[in-house]
Order: structure tokens, then sequence, then C-alpha cells
């Protein structure tokens, strides 16, 4: 069913491919593990040593990545893969070889699950300490993150009296993870995974034929036009994809610029300026940074707004201090804090 959304969306963008790939993971784990734990009996012991934990970490730090318009090459998917890839060797010559498999069945168990607590524990960690999570603006995909984060320390905290009982007593296939245990936490996440993207459709597909656009205003409060769709750009997929992403406001990203769109919308950069010039009668820089102005605007409207003023620029797209001042002034005619004087009179 998740799977199912994420085809359905208008827009897949590199985090949304990130989570397809975890979901068809998620999947195939879940009929693997079915299969040798409770259809087939007396091979618990092919479940229990396949090395498909070592996958989870890495895909919570590629997603992150995606998310934030990072390069994501293959050299640094085969890097973050490399343990999957060599326990992946080591397991299959573990199940071919029968006497190996008991003659060192024991310490094989132990360094496997040890990659396991260890990719559960560092993978959220870095995340936590580098990544700064908190600057995730969509509050769906924060709490995913921590949602996932969570879930993975559990089973960590899981791992670790397994591996002391496995190095004080002889393994045991049935003390890793009962069944219920991983099926509970795989059904956890995957219905994290759902709700995430059936919210992401749902916008998507609501209010398609409008957008939200910023219009330069000299004192009065910040105001929202639309920009309506005619009649032969409601058929025109292309265009009104455009729409949709704007809508996502990917461009609060510092980091967003024409290529990222290009690239996510899998559409030449020539067509989109063309886009913006018939429809905003602008280009694309002049539109990204209106909207991103709009954005600041309607933070310093809210009453309760306690924030400094450069930490919100960045927060709305803007990486640069000068550059954020410049387009505020083009569009507001005012500085932020006369904006923000304005605001508090009326």
């Amino acid at each position: 069913m998740s799977y199912q959304l994420y085809l359905n969306l208008a827009i897949k963008g590199a985090f949304e491919k990130v989570l397809s790939y975890l979901i068809l993971v998620i999947l195939f784990h879940i009929i693997f593990a079915a299969m040798f734990r409770d259809i087939i009996p007396g091979y618990r012991y092919v479940d229990i040593g396949a090395p498909f934990g070592l996958l989870y970490g890495p895909f919570l730090y590629i997603g992150y990545l995606a998310f934030k318009r990072k390069d994501i090459s293959n050299k640094t998917i085969i890097i973050h893969a490399i343990p999957f890839l060599i326990l992946t060797i080591v397991y299959i010559i573990f199940l071919s070889n029968e006497k190996l498999r008991f003659q060192y069945g024991k310490l094989y168990y132990i360094i496997l699950y040890s990659l396991f607590g260890l990719s559960w524990m560092l993978y959220p960690s870095s995340i936590l300490i580098k990544g700064k999570i908190s600057d995730f603006k969509q509050l769906d995909i924060k709490r995913l993150y921590y949602y996932f984060m969570v879930l993975l320390l559990v089973l960590a905290a899981f791992i670790i009296p397994t591996i002391m009982s496995t190095v004080i007593n002889k393994f045991d296939v049935s003390k890793p993870l009962s069944g219920l245990t991983v099926y509970i936490i795989m059904m956890l996440g995957i219905s994290m995974v759902y709700n995430f993207l059936l919210k992401l459709l749902i916008s998507q597909t609501k209010n398609h034929n409008s957008i939200p656009i910023a219009k330069p205003i000299n004192t009065a409060p910040t105001t929202i036009y639309s920009v309506k769709l005619s009649p032969d750009l409601k058929h025109a997929s292309l265009k009104g994809k455009i729409l949709l992403y704007l809508e996502d406001k990917k461009y609060l990203d510092p980091e967003f610029n024409l290529n990222t769109m290009a690239k996510d919308l899998k559409l030449s950069r020539s067509v989109i300026s063309q886009f913006f010039k018939e429809n905003f009668n602008q280009n694309v820089l002049k539109t990204i940074n209106a909207l991103r102005i709009e954005e600041v605007c309607q933070e310093l409207n809210k009453p309760d707004f306690d924030m400094n003023i450069d930490e919100l620029a960045y927060r709305c797209g803007f990486s640069s201090r000068a550059s954020f001042y410049r387009n505020f002034s083009i569009e507001k005619n005012c500085t932020p804090i006369e904006y923000r004087e304005m605001c508090l009179q009326n």
C-alpha cells in the first residue's frame, strides 16, 4: 500500500525515491523473515543470520542527504553498503557450509549483531549531532526521522543483551529478536512511511489549480496572490508538476537552485526558465526569492514571533545575509525590522 502511494505521487523527489527503495527492502525482509521463522520449520538460523539489519542505518543517512539536496554519488552509496556487502558474502558461506556454521556460528553471530548495534546507534547519533535534524522545515519529515531514529535505538537496546548472552552462553537462534518484536517494529516503521506518503499525496492533489505567489508591497501587510492555471495549462502535465513542486516549498532550502529543480522534475533548465518567464513575468531566481520573502513576512506577521532575523532568513532559504536584506528591500521597500514594527502597529 505504501509503494502504491509512492507510484501515485505526481512529483517524486530524491527523498521519496529513497523511501520507495526502503519500502521494497522492508517488504522483502518481512517475507524472508516470515518464511524462515514461521513457514519453513528448522530454518530459523537462515533469517537470524541474515545481514539485512545493516541496511537500515545507511537508508536513514542516504534519506537525510536526499532531503538536504546533497549530492548522492554511487561512491557514497557503496561506501555505506560495504558492511552489508561483506557480511552478505560471509553469510552465503555461513549457509553453504554446515561444518563451518557449527564451528564458527557463535563468532559469526557475535560479529553480526555487534555490527547491527553499532549501525543502529551510530547513524541516528551522527544525524542528531552533525546533521542538525532541527533544520528540517517540514514537520512531517522531522517527525518521520525522529520516529525512525527512536526505532533504531530501541533495536540497538534489544541487541546489547543478546550479544552479552551470546558471549556468556551458547547461542540460541530464538533469542536475538523474537518474531513478534521484528514484525511490530517493521509494522511501526512502514506505518510511518505510509502516513507520510499519504499526507504528501493529499498535499499534491489538493489545490492543484493554484499556487501562492508573492507580490511586492510597500506598506501594507503581507498579501498572497494566486496564479491560476489557464485551460491549456490544466492539461499540460509538465507545467502542472512545476506548480505542485513549488507548493511543497522546497525552495526554503538555502542550497536550492535551478539545477535542483531541473533534476527533481527531470526537466531541462530552459523549459523551467521559459515557464517562469511566461507565467510569473520574471526569471526563476527572482520568483524564488519573492516566495522566500513571502515566507519571511508570514513569520514576521505572527504575534508570537521571537527569532533572530538572520536565522529566520536562513530557514526561509537565504544563505547570504546581504542577499536577504537586498531582496527584502526590493520586495517590501523596507527593512525586516520596519516591517515587523508595522505588523505590530496593525
